[in-house]
């Protein structure tokens, strides 16, 4: 008896829409799940594999404001200082689900420039201040004398993250 098999053909711009499906994430949920997660693995590996202290950046795509429509030009007529209060919210939504067992309420915030709108948020883990982590939102080159006493103030074993860096 001869067994036949059903061979499907997968036009390539299919399977290449396929792949870009899987690789962007289709809502700024689950962008921010993807954040966490990723934000998560990389900090445990740099803590499990080397001697260097946990510091890495996260570039995230601020979702466009509800009131957006299509005929906007642009839709951050106000920039960075109209990107702040969502970014904020979005970055307190990741510190809280990278650090484990934490809430909201245990986010600190610091407001480091107010013209270039950057601010240093510390999300505090109840388990040990070594799992505290920091981020510094919408570093710029004028903060790099900043950034240089936040990273001596976080020390060798807390995580410092860069979010969305200008």
């Amino acid at each position: 008896m001869v067994q036949l098999r059903a061979l499907r053909i997968i036009p390539f711009s299919s399977l290449l829409a396929h792949l870009a499906w899987a690789l962007i994430p289709a809502t700024p949920g689950e962008q921010t799940r993807r954040a966490i997660r990723s934000t998560r693995e990389t900090i445990s590996k740099i803590r499990e594999q080397s001697n260097v202290p946990p510091r890495i950046y996260v570039d995230y795509l601020i979702p466009l404001p509800p009131e957006t429509s299509d005929a906007d030009i642009d839709p951050w007529p106000g920039g960075l200082a109209q990107m702040y209060p969502y970014a904020e919210d979005i970055l307190r939504d990741i510190l809280s689900g990278v650090v484990e067992d934490s809430s909201k309420d245990k986010c600190s915030t610091q407001i480091l420039s107010s013209p270039d709108c950057c601010g240093l948020f510390i999300q505090e883990s109840p388990v040990s201040p070594e799992l505290d982590v920091a981020a510094v939102l919408f570093p710029g080159p004028d903060q790099l004398d900043q950034l240089k006493q936040i990273d001596n103030m976080v020390g060798d074993k807390r995580a410092l993250i860069l979010f969305n860096r200008q």
